[in-house]
């Protein structure tokens, strides 16, 4: 996924999130927007997404499978005619071939990632700037001498050793510091209150034994990444009064319900003494004073019943609306024929000759070829790529499959990897178990261009040859051919699109493929260490050469 679909992806639960706090946040434990939140930080921060059925992305998804939108490709007039058993007609490729992309533009950085370094950046100084400067202030802190103050630290030992320490340029507590944290308190605060005291220092001993500060040093890395999504800073807004919320929660039913309006009146003491403070850093004051004390005083004992729901809720949430769209890879209990399967005895289970029309009705109906034909490169007498597929055998897959959709691996164990996100993220698939001969029968009737000659496909399944199906949720199936001799991909999609095979026999390439797409797929090579870079660009110069040489619709733009 990109930043921006992540970012996006995100958004959808950070709504989802401010939704249910607006109307449970008194009404539920403050941890259960904690958990919420934390989700919404592993979302932005983390290039990893958990796939469910019950997502609202897989429900989109079945809407627009739904209300499908029509692709209408324009093609010449149809001069198709039989002559025999062949079948001739003009190729429709200059309405297919995808638009060729300059190769010097992939060596350029976008304007758009000029942009998002900007704002990084200057988000990043908005944070670090006034913290760096606030520290400076900090160190002018002096010791306590207080006995109560020691006594009371005495009996709260933490395993981080904390200071307590007094300024007089604060006028409400703090805490900064992450693994040497200290806690400041301004030089006007009442001491010979030691009630008021306890309660400060147990809320700001909560936010050191909770990492707080480190919460929100991610929190705001979480906006500088995001920093174009305004729903990224609300969530940091909502989140930083979560951490204060929960904080009061804790004193509350540490000291017990007879302490609200002793905590509720010292909130309101030190709010009305409040000064501008670093964002990173906890204060026993934050803004929002008025929800913070109608959350003290509605705060309740927690019960079992209480407990239940926020699991429940939290659980509902974080599956509907933090987790992506399911890839159905649906267990096929046999191969659907589009076409009408002719008698047994005209359709053998393996090839026996050549292919009639009578075979194959739908050449006889008018199907039209294109261009977007595989074209081997291995058995080439002017061109050759053993070396390549030695270097693919030395790694550990047996396949790399590339096109304008997906990339693809097959492992040594074959199985099937596939990555959605340009290589980013990798998900392992699970596939049928077809029938050698069944499939044979049915590649005969339904694929009238496969990737490798018939014959030697035929020969392959006669062999013993492993075929494993996979189904994905836009219909596009995939057969693939596997044995000793490497690994075929028969494609089964609704359009015809680019593509680029290599396994241990062979590689193979569309012959619309633009110069663009062939540089990712030595891309992928690289990042998946089977060429070295030096290597890939040698032989992509030469791969280059050859094709605009003996392709006539290979176009590399100059």
């Amino acid at each position: 996924m990109s930043l921006l679909q992540i970012s996006i992806s995100a958004s959808v639960f950070i709504l989802a999130v401010i939704f249910l706090r607006s109307l449970l946040i008194h009404k539920l434990p403050k941890i259960t927007f904690m958990f919420l939140w934390g989700v919404a930080l592993i979302q932005l921060l983390v290039p990893v997404s958990i796939q469910s059925q019950f997502s609202i992305f897989t429900a989109a998804e079945h809407l627009r499978g739904m209300f499908p939108v029509p692709k209408l490709i324009p093609t010449p007039e149809s001069s198709t005619f039989v002559n025999g058993t062949t079948v001739i007609m003009p190729p429709i490729t200059e309405h297919l071939t995808a638009r060729i992309v300059p190769l010097k533009t992939a060596l350029q950085i976008s304007p758009i990632v000029w942009v998002w370094l900007v704002g990084f950046t200057l988000c990043a100084l908005f944070f670090i700037i006034p913290h760096l400067r606030y520290r400076k202030i900090y160190k002018m802190a002096v010791p306590i001498r207080n006995d109560f103050i020691r006594k009371w630290q005495h009996s709260n030992l933490l395993w981080r050793d904390v200071q307590i320490r007094q300024l007089d340029n604060i006028s409400t507590p703090l805490t900064y510091g992450i693994f040497q944290p200290v806690v400041l308190l301004p030089k006007n605060l009442d001491y010979d209150d030691e009630k008021q005291l306890a309660l400060i220092l147990t809320h700001e001993f909560t936010h050191i034994k909770r990492f707080d500060t480190l919460k929100k040093w991610i929190l705001a890395t979480s906006v500088c990444v995001h920093w174009f999504n305004p729903f990224v800073w609300v969530m940091y807004i909502l989140a930083n009064r979560d951490i204060e919320l929960f904080c009061d929660e804790t004193v509350i039913r540490k000291f017990g319900e007879n302490t609200k309006p002793t905590y509720a009146r010292a909130l309101v003491r030190l709010e009305e003494k409040k000064i501008g403070l670093s964002p990173m850093i906890s204060s026993f004051s934050k803004n929002s004073t008025e929800e913070r004390i109608i959350s003290i005083m509605k705060t309740k004992k927690i019960t079992i019943t209480t407990m239940l729901l926020a699991i429940g809720l939290v659980a509902s949430v974080v599956i509907i609306f933090a987790t992506s769209a399911s890839d159905k890879t649906e267990v096929a209990k046999g191969v659907n024929n589009p076409i009408a399967e002719p008698n047994a005895e005209r359709v053998p289970a393996l090839y026996q000759g050549a292919i009639t029309t009578d075979i194959v009705p739908a050449l006889s109906q008018g199907a039209t070829i294109t261009d977007l034909m595989p074209h081997d490169l291995t058995f080439n007498k002017k061109y050759d790529v053993p070396k390549l597929i030695d270097s693919l055998m030395a790694s550990k897959y047996r396949a790399v499959y590339m096109d304008n959709e997906i990339y693809l691996r097959v492992m040594m164990d074959n199985t099937i990897q596939i990555s959605k996100d340009n290589g980013a993220v990798w998900k392992k698939y699970g596939t049928d178990q077809i029938d050698a001969k069944d499939f044979a029968k049915w590649l005969l009737i339904n694929d009238r261009n496969p990737g490798y000659s018939m014959e030697e496909v035929q020969n392959r399944l006669a062999n013993g040859a492993e075929v494993k199906h996979l189904v994905f949720e836009n219909a596009k199936e995939m057969y693939f051919i596997i044995d000793r001799n490497g690994v075929q991909i028969e494609l089964i999609q609704p359009e015809e699109i680019s593509s680029v095979l290599i396994d241990g026999q062979r590689m193979m390439i569309t012959s619309a493929l633009s110069a663009q797409m062939l540089k990712s797929f030595y891309d992928l090579l690289v990042s998946n260490n089977i060429l070295s870079e030096t290597h890939a660009k040698q032989d992509y110069s030469e791969r280059i050469k050859y094709l605009e040489e003996n392709l006539p619709n290979f176009i590399v733009t100059k």
